[in-house]
C-alpha cells in the first residue's frame, strides 16, 4: 500500500462526514431521465444502505449521482480523471444544488481513490465503467469499509468484517468490566479517520459498538442550550465515516450511566425502569420487549450482560427519578455541585437491585430467578466464567453459578468487608462520577476500585476471600497479561502482580482527573494530566506519550473496536482541544516524515 492511499480526506472533502451526519437536503432539483432514476433505485437497493458515503464511478456520473442523492440521504463521491471531465460534472451537480453538500467531485485516476481506508460504505462502478475499473479491483477494496459492498457492474461483494478486530459491545466492554480491548488491529501510530458531530452533548454518555456501528446514549444533564436537543437521546453512528444512522428518545428520568445497554450486530438491547427493549442494530426500529419476571423485586432494569445467547440481569424497586437538566449557562466551564438533586444527593439513589434472572434470547423463556434479601449494588456487578459476582454494601460478597441460577458462595468475612469500606460519594472532578461501576473480576479474582472507594481491594474469585489491599481507592483499573494497571490522580500509578498486589512498577502518568482509562492491544489511555489532551501509556516500556489534540470524554474514556479508536463527543467545558466525535485509525507503514 503506498503512503499516499493512508490520507484520510483530501481538503475539498473536509466537510464530507460532517454533511453526513446533518442528513443535508439539497433544494428542489429537475427530475432525471427515467433509465436514470430506474438505475439509481437499482443501486439504492443493491447496496442496502441510504445513509453514509458512497463512492461511485462512470465516465459521466453527474445525473446518476444527483437522481441517487434526491433518492436517498448519502453523500456521494465522485472522482474522474480529467480536468475536462471534472469541470462538467461540478457544473451539472452545482446546478442541481448538491455541489459541496450531497456531492463531491475529485480529480484522479481510479487507480488510487482519494478516501481513507474503510470510509466507504459502498463503491458503485456502473457497467459503463467496469472495464475501466476492474483493473484497480484491490483499491476499491481499500476503499469500503467493512460490511459495505463493492459493486462493479453486475457483480458485487460484501467485504468481511475482520477477524482481528474486536466489539466493544457492554459499557465497560465486555462482561467483566474490564475496559481493555483484545482488538488487533488499533495499534500505535495513528491517522484520523473522521471528524464528525455532534460537537457537544449531555451527560452521562454510554458507548457500545457491533460490526461497525457504534450506538451512543446520552443522558439527561444538559447545563447549556448546545446540549438540548441530544438530552436523552440514543443514536447509532455509522463507525468508520461517522454518519448518523438513526436517533431515537431514551426515557425521561432514568439514568443511563449504568450496564443497561448491549450491543450486537442484529439488535440493540437498551434496559430502563420498565423492560429491556429489543432495536434493530440497523434502523432503530422496536423488535420486541423482555421484562422482569413475574415475583422478581421490582421491574427497574439496574444491570445486564448477554453471553451465548442468555441475557442475565438484575432488577429491583423503582428508583429516583432525576428530572433533565436542559439549562442556559453561557460562561465558562460547569459546576460539579450543584448538578441534579439526584448526582448531589449523599446516598446514591440508583442501579439496587435484589433479583437477578437469566432469559434464553431464542425462546424468550426465563431459564432462572434468583432474589436476595437485602439490595445489590449495580454498580458491584460483573460476570466472568460463567459467575456472576457481586456486592451489598457493607454485608456481604457473592456469587451465583449462571448454570444453575444458584449461589456458588457468600462471604462476609469481617477483614474482606472492612477492607472494602466505606462507599464515598466521590462526586467532584479529580475523582470522578458517583453513577461509575468500581467492581471488576477475572476468572481469578475480583477487584474494588474507583471514585467511591478508600482502597483497591482484591478478593479471590473462588471463595470471596481476601487477597489483597492498597491503601488508596481512586484508582481507574485495567487488567492485561502485564498485571494490573492502576491509573491515579490523587495518588501516583501502579502497576500490581493482580494476585499478590506487590507493586511491579511506578508509572510514570497520571489520569487527568475523572475520565475512564481504557486499554488498547499495546496501550493504557486516559486524560491527559492538567488538562493536557490524551495520555497514551505505551506498555512496552511503560512510556507516555500525549496526544495533545483531543481528550477523552469523561464517562468512556477512547473506545476501541473494529480496529479503530474513538474520542466524544464532547461533554464538558474544558475547552483546550478538538471537540466532537473523532476516530483514528492505524496508519500502517505510512510515512510521517
Amino acid at each position: 500500500m503506498s503512503n499516499l492511499r493512508k490520507v484520510s480526506l483530501l481538503p475539498a472533502m473536509a466537510g464530507l462526514v460532517m454533511m453526513t451526519l446533518t442528513g443535508a437536503k439539497a433544494g428542489p432539483v429537475q427530475a432525471a431521465q427515467p433509465e436514470v432514476e430506474q438505475q439509481a433505485g437499482q443501486i439504492l437497493s443493491q447496496i442496502g444502505v441510504d445513509r453514509g458515503v458512497c463512492v461511485l464511478l462512470d465516465g459521466e456520473p453527474a445525473d446518476l449521482a444527483v437522481a441517487m442523492a434526491r433518492r436517498s440521504e448519502l453523500t456521494i463521491y465522485l472522482q474522474l480523471a480529467s480536468d475536462q471531465s471534472v469541470d462538467k460534472a461540478r457544473s451539472r451537480v452545482d446546478a442541481a444544488g448538491m455541489l459541496g453538500t450531497r456531492i463531491y467531485v475529485e480529480k484522479g485516476a481510479w487507480s488510487q481513490i482519494h478516501l481513507a481506508d474503510n470510509l466507504a460504505d459502498a463503491v458503485v462502478v456502473t457497467p459503463a465503467a467496469r472495464e475501466a475499473a476492474k483493473a484497480h479491483g484491490t483499491e476499491l477494496w481499500r476503499v469500503v469499509r467493512p460490511l459495505g459492498k463493492v459493486v462493479l457492474g453486475d457483480a458485487e461483494r460484501t467485504k468481511p468484517y475482520p477477524t482481528e478486530a474486536d466489539d466493544w459491545t457492554h459499557p465497560y466492554k465486555g462482561l467483566d468490566n474490564n475496559p481493555q480491548s483484545t482488538d488487533k488491529l488499533a495499534r500505535a501510530p495513528y491517522l484520523t479517520q473522521f471528524l464528525a458531530e455532534p460537537w457537544y452533548v449531555p451527560f452521562p454518555e454510554v458507548t457500545v459498538t457491533a460490526a461497525g456501528r457504534v450506538f451512543k446514549a446520552f443522558g439527561h444533564v444538559g447545563y447549556k442550550q448546545r446540549d438540548w436537543p441530544w438530552v436523552n437521546t440514543l443514536v447509532a453512528i455509522g463507525g468508520y465515516n461517522g454518519t448518523l444512522l438513526w436517533k431515537r428518545s431514551l426515557e425521561e428520568g432514568f439514568n443511563i450511566h449504568r450496564n443497561s445497554m448491549i450491543a450486537t450486530p442484529e439488535i440493540l438491547y437498551l434496559a430502563d425502569s420498565k423492560s429491556c427493549r429489543l432495536l434493530d442494530a440497523a434502523s432503530g426500529e422496536l423488535k420486541g420487549e423482555i421484562t422482569a419476571p413475574e415475583g422478581a423485586s421490582g421491574p427497574v432494569w439496574k444491570w445486564m450482560a448477554l453471553e451465548d445467547g442468555v441475557l442475565y440481569a438484575l432488577v429491583g424497586e423503582e428508583e429516583f427519578r432525576d428530572k433533565a437538566l436542559r439549562g442556559t449557562r453561557t460562561g465558562a466551564g460547569w459546576p460539579w455541585t450543584p448538578m441534579t438533586p439526584g448526582y448531589d444527593a449523599q446516598e446514591y439513589p440508583w442501579g439496587f437491585g435484589r433479583t437477578f434472572f437469566a432469559v434464553d434470547l431464542k425462546t424468550k423463556k426465563v431459564l432462572w430467578t434468583h432474589t436476595e434479601q437485602d439490595e445489590i449494588d449495580g454498580r458491584a456487578v460483573a460476570m466472568q466464567g460463567g459467575r456472576i459476582y457481586y456486592y451489598s454494601d457493607p454485608k456481604f460478597r457473592a456469587c451465583l453459578d449462571v448454570k444453575q441460577g444458584k449461589p456458588a458462595w457468600r462471604n462476609s468475612d469481617p477483614k474482606l468487608l472492612e477492607a472494602v469500606g466505606p462507599t464515598l460519594h466521590a462526586q467532584r472532578p479529580d475523582f470522578g462520577f458517583s453513577s461509575s461501576a468500581y467492581l471488576k473480576c477475572s476468572d481469578k479474582a475480583v477487584y474494588f476500585a474507583g471514585p467511591q472507594r478508600t482502597r483497591v481491594v482484591a478478593a479471590s474469585a473462588g471463595d470471596g476471600h481476601l487477597l489483597w489491599q492498597y491503601p488508596h481507592g481512586n484508582f481507574q483499573l485495567v487488567l492485561r497479561q502485564e498485571g494490573l494497571y492502576a491509573m491515579g490522580r490523587t495518588g501516583p500509578s501502579k502497576l500490581f502482580d493482580p494476585l499478590s498486589g506487590r507493586v511491579l512498577a511506578d508509572l510514570p502518568s497520571l489520569r487527568g482527573n475523572c475520565t475512564r482509562a481504557t486499554g488498547t492491544i499495546d496501550s493504557i489511555f486516559t486524560r491527559g494530566h492538567e488538562h493536557t489532551g490524551t495520555t497514551q501509556l505505551v506498555v512496552a516500556g511503560n512510556q507516555p506519550q500525549r496526544i495533545a489534540l483531543m481528550r477523552p470524554d469523561c464517562h468512556d474514556g477512547v473506545i476501541v473496536a473494529g480496529g479503530l479508536l474513538y474520542w466524544g463527543p464532547w461533554m464538558c467545558d474544558c475547552n483546550l482541544s478538538l471537540v466532537g466525535l473523532i476516530c483514528l485509525g492505524p496508519a500502517g507503514d505510512f510515512d510521517f516524515e
